[in-house]
């Protein structure tokens, strides 16, 4: 038998080995009738075959993902691209496996240093089974035992990777003794000086460590003994990793780190009395050394999610020195060594039935506790996100069902206005493609592409619709702008006069339903400005309105059931760009009035109150140009010039008394105040104020009607500031 064959042999036995059901071996059947198909002895290396043992080896008895994720990190090894056949072939457990792995994309390593909670999330999302992420811990850690066989971009790559999404995903799995390893690896290849100045001292220090140990363990193994436990007493220097991440944040040098090394008693016990046995245990140690209340960790009342539990105290041992001592049972300590390996077996009893550390794990990895969880893995994560990159593999989050276009108007409102598609994967799609979890996404623009009505309906985001209808209302205002311009120009060597008349009949005759709509027309080029002149000279025959009462029309109008009951609005406090509105003098409009718009021909929009003593001759006579209108909802900042009427009975410090009320109970910035003394003894006059809405100023006229001897106070609506 050829070598290699001899070590596909030796993958099947472990798979056999370890098998729990059936469909276990079924699974291993069909992968050993692979192998040979795919004749690995001539197409693949002997590295190869060494590769899928060392991870078969660790998907089994380090990361305890299983049968099935070792069978699919076999397969993905062989046949990364043949999703159908795995399909086909294999159950479903490896089959979603298989996608799942399939579906990762290539990171840049380069990527990962500020955005970890992101590539993690995406890694997470990609499949549904968290023994996808195990499968991919195993491969990392071959990766890091193996780095010397790796070129010096491929080895920096490897170990950024490491720093950034694996060592905190075996943190959160549980995987403390992995989490070491890669943390050693990373220091011992990255400050390769620090590194072997701690190794070295750890060794010169070994001898007296040991003695220490020695004289910390020894009584207490008398009175553990003395008591009938049954226990295995192990001392162990911290990790190098470890010790110099104490001496930063302590800002000591190694000689003064006071935890060199830990105490770990484990116990023989039954299930049920465990915790109890722990805390005894907890109870005597503290009888013989005195401990630090601050540095008690209980993890066997409430265990972390990934399934640790020990109990950590810290105490005063010989030579005041503090010692760190953690107390679990055989069955707690086999859970922390091995993690899911083991946990499986002590929650369910066998593999198959794995669901419940398998669901402990992925909310972990989704919602690690700020106590457990690395500084730059604490924010918690939300399925319904997904995460897609752009072409410099920069990660951006999205909510699930957004478009290309919402992607595009996310990078910039200029990139989403220009947008003509993009290419997602390496193919062109349209605007409308809803994105997925981890894909590419390049936008495609066109300096002379511009939005138009059809995006809203593409936009799922709110905020892209509210982009897009900006845009569209600037194009239509920059058109109108433009078309004004030219349609008086026009005029202007025709010699007709650019007046309301002369613009009405030219709407009129091109069916124009407003005056902006035929400024909007010329802007845009669809209409000849040559028939400008026939359209001045054209009058249609005048209708007469049967049985139609003028009056109540107008009445109608302004009443906000009907006139105000669909269409869009001109949005009062939006700020919106190449908008020509101005407030009227003749009513002062507030926030919270009902207002309307009135086109002038010269003078912009101006914005009315619906009470306004001149809205029935504009309705009457112009209702061609009234633009509905409303206040933005959200309109706080902005302060509106108004003014109150007062009169009463004239007495000393009336003024200063309202001016009180005015700054300092309504702390309103006051304009102006003109009080006049009257015959018999009274007076009137004006407060001009800034104010913020219809509300306020409602509010500051009831509180005026409080002072002693004013009898009247009103809104002054028509008042002009000299």
């Amino acid at each position: 038998m050829k070598k290699n064959e001899i070590k596909i042999k030796e993958i099947i036995d472990k798979l056999y080995n370890s098998r729990k059901t059936e469909e276990e071996v079924k699974q291993i059947n069909l992968l050993y009738e692979d192998l040979y198909n795919y004749n690995l002895t001539v197409k693949e290396t002997e590295n190869t075959t060494d590769y899928l043992n060392k991870i078969t080896d660790i998907i089994l008895n380090e990361t305890g993902a299983g049968i099935y994720a070792a069978v699919t990190a076999i397969l993905f090894s062989l046949k990364k691209d043949n999703t159908d056949y795995i399909k086909t072939r294999y159950n479903g457990t490896v089959n979603k496996l298989f996608r799942g792995l399939a579906n990762v994309p290539d990171i840049k390593p380069e990527k990962t240093e500020k955005q970890t909670d992101n590539f993690i999330k995406l890694l997470l999302t990609i499949t549904d089974d968290v023994r996808a992420i195990l499968i991919l811990i195993s491969v990392q850690i071959y990766k890091m035992r193996n780095i010397t066989s790796f070129s010096e971009q491929e080895k920096n790559n490897i170990l950024r990777l490491s720093k950034n999404i694996y060592i905190p995903l075996a943190h959160r799995t549980g995987l403390y003794n992995i989490k070491t390893e890669l943390e050693e690896t990373h220091m011992k290849h990255t400050e390769k000086e620090i590194y072997h100045s701690i190794a070295g001292k750890l060794k010169e220090t070994k001898r007296s460590r040991d003695l220490y140990i020695k004289n910390f363990t020894e009584p207490l193994k008398k009175t553990l003994e003395d008591a009938g436990y049954r226990f295995t007493i192990k001392g162990r220097p911290k990790s190098i990793h470890s010790i110099w991440n104490k001496m930063k944040s302590q800002n000591v040098p190694f000689e003064e780190v006071y935890d060199l090394f830990a105490i770990r008693i484990i116990l023989k016990s039954d299930l049920e009395n465990e915790k109890a046995v722990c805390w005894n245990i907890y109870s005597i140690i503290t009888d013989l050394y005195k401990p630090n209340p601050k540095r008690l960790r209980d993890w066997i009342s409430t265990p972390k999610l990934s399934g640790y539990e020990s109990l950590h105290t810290t105490v005063l041992g010989p030579e005041n020195k503090w010692v760190e001592v953690q107390i679990r049972t055989e069955r707690m300590d086999e859970v922390a060594e091995k993690g899911p390996a083991a946990h499986w077996r002590y929650k369910t009893g066998k593999e198959g039935s794995g669901s419940d550390w398998l669901s402990r794990i992925r909310n972990e990895i989704e919602n690690p506790s700020e106590i457990e969880a690395d500084d730059n893995v604490k924010t918690s994560l939300y399925s319904d996100d997904i995460l897609v990159f752009t072409p410099e593999n920069d990660l951006k989050s999205l909510k699930k069902g957004y478009t290309l276009l919402d992607f595009a108007f996310a990078i910039h409102s200029k990139v989403g206005e220009t947008c003509t598609g993009g290419i997602v994967n390496g193919k062109i799609q349209p605007l409308s493609y809803e994105l997925q979890n981890g894909d590419t996404v390049k936008v495609l623009t066109n300096k002379n592409k511009r939005p138009n009505p059809e995006w809203l309906e593409i936009a799922k985001s709110q905020r892209t619709k509210n982009k897009i209808k900006r845009a569209l209302k600037s194009i239509t205002y920059d058109a109108a702008d433009i078309g004004k311009d030219l349609l008086k120009e026009k005029t202007e060597r025709l010699k007709l006069k650019f007046d309301d008349n002369t613009v009405q009949k030219i709407a009129d005759y091109f069916k124009c339903k407003t005056i902006l709509e035929l400024f909007h027309k010329i802007g845009k080029g669809s209409i000849d400005l040559q028939k400008i002149k026939h359209a001045v000279e054209y009058e249609e025959k005048e209708i007469k309105p049967e049985n139609k009462n003028t009056e109540n029309l107008e009445e109608k109008n302004l009443k906000e059931n009907n006139f105000f009951s669909s269409g869009d609005y001109l949005v009062i406090g939006d700020n919106l760009s190449g908008l020509d509105f101005k407030l009227a003098k003749c009513c002062n409009p507030l926030p919270g009035d009902k207002i309307f718009g009135f086109v002038t021909v010269n003078k912009g929009t101006k914005i009315h109150k619906t009470s306004c003593p001149n809205a029935k001759e504009m309705f009457s006579k112009f209702p061609y140009r009234i633009v509905k209108a409303k206040w933005n909802s959200t309109e706080g900042n902005t302060a509106f010039s108004a003014a109150v009427f007062i009169s009463g009975t004239d007495k000393s410090g009336i003024a200063a008394e309202i001016t009180k009320i005015i700054n300092d109970e309504f702390n309103l910035k006051m304009q102006a105040i003109s009080l006049k003394s009257k015959n018999n003894n009274q007076f009137e006059g004006v407060a001009a104020v800034r104010i913020s809405n219809r509300k306020q100023l409602n509010d500051l006229i009831k509180r005026i009607k409080m002072v002693k001897g004013i009898n009247t106070v009103r809104e002054k609506q028509s008042y002009y500031l000299k």
